[in-house]
C-alpha cells in the first residue's frame, strides 16, 4: 500500500512511500450468522477455484497457439466475466480491450459478434463511473445490432436497456429515456410475452418515467395492468 508523504511536499523528493497495511479484522471476526458466513466463504472459493481455472486455460492456450490467437477471446471474456462478478471492473476492463483488440485483427469492425464483449466493457465502464466513455461504447453497439439483426430483435433490446441505465446516470432527459423504454417493452413483449418476468421489470421502469413526467393516464393504466402480472407472477412462483 502507498501513503502520502507529507515532509516531502515542498522540499522535492519522492512524495509516496510504500508502507505494509495490516489490519486486526479478519473474515472470521465478521459479526454474521454462521451459517451464511459458512454459505459466503463457500463461494468466495467457489469463485476464486474457478478463476484459477479459466486462467490456466488461457495460459494453455496461451502457450502453445500464442497471445493473440483468436481462440484466446473466449477465455479472456470469461475471466472478465469473473472479475465483474467479483466487483474488480479494473482488471475486468483490461482483459475485455484484450480480447477485444485480438477480435479486431479478425473480424470487421461491423461484425456483430464483436458487439457482445463491446457491450461487456460498456456495463463495466457503467461500473468504473466513466458513463460518457460507457455510452459511446453502447451506441456503437447498438448501430452494429440494428443493422445486423434488425431495430426490433431482441440484441437491440438488450443493448437498449443496457443504454438506459447508462443515460440515466448521464442525466439524460427523462423523455427521452422513457421512449427507450417503450421500445425494450416493445421487444420483450413480442420476444418473451406478455407476462414474462422481463416485461414485469421493465414496465416498473416505464411506470417510474410517465410518474416523474406528470402522465397520469399513461401511468394508471399501466399500473394496473403491472398489478395484475405481479399476481400472476407471485402465483405461478407458489406453484
Amino acid at each position: 500500500m502507498f501513503t502520502f508523504n507529507t515532509s516531502q511536499c515542498y522540499g522535492g523528493g519522492i512524495r509516496w512511500n510504500t508502507i505494509n497495511f495490516e489490519h486486526p479484522s479478519m473474515f472470521e471476526t465478521l459479526a454474521m450468522e454462521p451459517d451464511l458466513k459458512n454459505v459466503v466463504k463457500e463461494d468466495l472459493n467457489r469463485g476464486k477455484e474457478g478463476r484459477e481455472l479459466l486462467e490456466e486455460c488461457l495460459l494453455i492456450t496461451e502457450r502453445y497457439k500464442g497471445k493473440e490467437h483468436p481462440s484466446s477471446v473466449t477465455h479472456l471474456l470469461n475471466l472478465a466475466t469473473s472479475y465483474s462478478r467479483s466487483k474488480n471492473f479494473v482488471e475486468a476492463e483490461r482483459l475485455l480491450r484484450t480480447g477485444l483488440e485480438i477480435m479486431s485483427k479478425t473480424v470487421s469492425p461491423d461484425d456483430p459478434s464483436i458487439t457482445f464483449p463491446m457491450l461487456h466493457l460498456g456495463v463495466t465502464l457503467y461500473h468504473l463511473n466513466r458513463n460518457e466513455e460507457a455510452e459511446q461504447i453502447v451506441l456503437e453497439v447498438l448501430r452494429i445490432r440494428e443493422k445486423a439483426f434488425g431495430k426490433d430483435s431482441l440484441p437491440v433490446g438488450e443493448a437498449l436497456d443496457c443504454l438506459v441505465s447508462i443515460q440515466t446516470g448521464s442525466g439524460k432527459e427523462d423523455a427521452k429515456l422513457l421512449e427507450l423504454l417503450k421500445r425494450v417493452l416493445s421487444i420483450q413483449e413480442r420476444e418473451f410475452g406478455n407476462e414474462s418476468e422481463q416485461v414485469i421489470l421493465t414496465l416498473k421502469k416505464v411506470v417510474f418515467y410517465l410518474d416523474k413526467l406528470g402522465r397520469k393516464d399513461e401511468k394508471f393504466s399501466l399500473q394496473k395492468r403491472l398489478s395484475i402480472l405481479k399476481n400472476k407472477f407471485k402465483q405461478k412462483v407458489q406453484y
